[in-house]
């Protein structure tokens, strides 16, 4: 009890003059105190915000699962941790929303309501308290003389001032008594229920993330090892990039003169021995559908324009024969260097050429803007060290039945490392490939299937292998192009049989009937796809175009018929020809395939 007596006094004045002064200090406290938690709801809001920004963003930057890019690097695992971001910043949001109402509500009606309450009360009390005085004053200042109507009145209106004046006494009473009843449990209710709310705040976000401890866990053993395994394939790409340095440090240092000045006059010899080898070996894996690289690297090639230039393009050699190269679309040509001869191909190219080897893989350098172009089948080409044909060294040229290649070498090394695998590539190619060595794996393969002709178009691959080396000798020294010496010696060899070109090419397998409809003693060839037609075919072949099939006659175009063209027509034959142009047909031919099955 603050006030154990009622009646007007000076102690019962000065108590609530106390209680007044205690009720003013304590809005004052109530303000700031409420201006702190203002700020602390408005940071609670911001945090929210701030929660749902940085989910969104990290959502965004996952990029869900149908994104490459979000795939690379865990995009898909992000989505879990997304969720339960959204969820803790909802949490958040209640929070504050407590906190407000709990707190910053209470605070407000309180300074409002009831602190303001007192103010009016103490108003209210003053202006009665001075009525009252007036009225005594008047009341105690009558006469003895006074008429007793006077005095009734003025007596009435000083009962009246007195009533009034005890009503404003008690209810300034009755608003310091709230205050003080209310300081006793309003604050502790408020700050209690805004720790209470704190407390579930915590509890629901560690529950939350308690049931994910589990999945963090996982990821973070998954970051882990994936870190080793990058750590260890950075390590292991530094290592290849010296040992890579170091290649070209060596290749550098030796001279060019020491593969073919060396003492014994042996160099080119001794190193394309042992590269035939390895081509050998690398060329077998390909009848089992495994491609690769033989050899890779950059080269310049002259356009076939008037001018003449020359761009850097990069090149592929492979294992099936064929060599193309890597050209830049609406850009300039890469100024990287590559010499890599890794036979473990390491991505796809885009265009038209990797869509249709889609299902092998080529192992270039290149990017998704790289297109390979103007692939050659060195089955039907040559090579050849153009000498005389440019000023410029370390050119060589690749003779192809539909165009010329003249291209250049960075180095006298690259140079002969090109014409070597290139050349061991055709050599292999002719001795797996030939229609004379099927003939001699089939039990028909000896006695009188093997012509003259045969005998002489046609070399094993035991003399092909000695051979090469040979041919790199001749050339380096008398600087004529590749197979030179070859095709002296293959005019030597053919020099004693009839000069018509159709009395040899009808000598080879398969050549005595039509290679499309098996008539007889057929007198067409068709140049580009290697094998003899009939005349009713001719003119199918005609009405192709000279883009699919370019027809000429054996007896009529006789300037056609040079010897390089007729080796080639020697080393394929209809037979052999059918096996790759008709490979895929499902029908069976008009003529016997024995042959060709053994």
């Amino acid at each position: 009890m603050y006030f154990t007596r009622l009646d007007d006094s000076p102690m019962f004045r000065k108590q609530m003059q106390s209680l007044e002064e205690g009720a003013d200090l304590l809005r004052e406290r109530c303000l700031k105190y409420h201006k702190g938690c203002r700020k602390y709801t408005e940071g609670l809001g911001e945090a929210y915000d701030g929660d749902i920004a940085f989910a969104s963003s990290l959502e965004a930057f996952g990029g869900g699962h149908n994104d490459p890019i979000s795939v690379a690097f865990g995009g898909p695992v992000m989505t879990k941790f997304t969720i339960a971001l959204r969820e803790i910043g909802t949490y958040k949001e209640v929070l504050r929303s407590q906190v407000e109402h709990m707190l910053n509500d209470k605070l407000l009606q309180f300074v409002d309501m009831d602190l303001h309450d007192v103010k009016d009360a103490r108003k209210r009390f003053d202006k009665a308290s001075l009525l009252y005085d007036q009225a005594r004053e008047r009341y105690l200042s009558l006469k003895k003389g006074t008429r007793t109507d006077i005095a009734t009145a003025v007596e009435d209106e000083l009962h009246s001032a007195r009533s009034s004046f005890e009503q404003a006494r008690f209810n300034l009473v009755t608003a310091l008594s709230n205050i003080e009843a209310k300081k006793r449990f309003e604050f502790l209710e408020a700050v209690s229920g805004t720790m209470d709310a704190h407390l579930r705040y915590f509890k629901q976000g560690y529950e939350l993330l308690h049931q994910m401890e589990p999945y963090i866990n996982q990821v973070l053993a998954y970051a882990q090892q994936s870190r080793e395994r990058s750590n260890y394939e950075q390590a292991a790409l530094v290592e290849r990039m010296q040992e890579f340095k170091r290649q070209i440090d060596r290749e550098s240092r030796w001279s060019p003169n020491g593969m073919t000045d060396s003492p014994n006059g042996d160099g080119i010899q001794a190193i394309g021995r042992s590269s035939h080898k390895m081509i050998e070996a690398v060329m077998q894996s390909a009848s089992k559908g495994k491609v690769q690289t033989i050899r890779q690297g950059y080269l310049s090639k002259r356009s076939s324009n008037l001018r003449g230039d020359w761009k850097r393009r990069f090149f592929v050699l492979d294992n099936r024969g064929m060599l193309y190269y890597y050209r830049k679309q609406n850009s300039r040509p890469s100024s990287g260097y590559s010499n890599q001869r890794s036979s473990t191909p390491t991505e796809h190219g885009s265009g038209l050429l990797s869509r249709w080897f889609s299902s092998h893989y080529h192992g270039g350098v290149h990017d998704e803007k790289s297109v390979a172009r103007h692939t050659v089948n060195l089955l039907t080409s040559t090579i050849k060290v153009d000498a005389d044909q440019s000023d410029l060294r370390f050119c060589f040229r690749i003779i192809s039945p539909t165009k010329n290649y003249t291209l250049q070498a960075e180095s006298a090394m690259d140079q002969m490392d090109w014409i070597e695998k290139i050349t061991g590539v055709i050599a292999s190619l002719l001795s797996s490939q030939s229609p004379e060595r099927r003939l001699l794996l089939s039990p028909k393969g000896s006695g009188h299937h093997r012509t003259n002709s045969e005998s002489s178009s046609f070399s094993s691959s035991t003399e092909l292998d000695h051979s090469m080396s040979e041919d790199f000798m001749m050339e380096k020294n008398s600087g004529s192009g590749y197979f030179e010496h070859s095709r002296v010696t293959q005019h030597h060899r053919t020099s004693m049989r009839p000069d018509k070109p159709i009395e040899l090419l009808r000598k080879v397998v398969g050549n005595d009937v039509c290679a499309d409809c098996g008539a007889a003693e057929p007198d067409w060839a068709s140049l580009n796809l290697g094998v003899l037609v009939c005349i009713e075919c001719s003119g199918v072949h005609r009405n192709l175009g000279v883009h699919i099939s370019k027809v000429r006659s054996l007896t009529l175009d006789v300037r056609v018929w040079e010897p390089s063209v007729i080796n080639l027509f020697q080393s394929l034959g209809n037979t052999f020809a059918n096996t790759i142009w008709e490979e895929m047909l499902t029908s069976s031919s008009s003529f016997d395939h024995g042959d060709t099955s053994r």
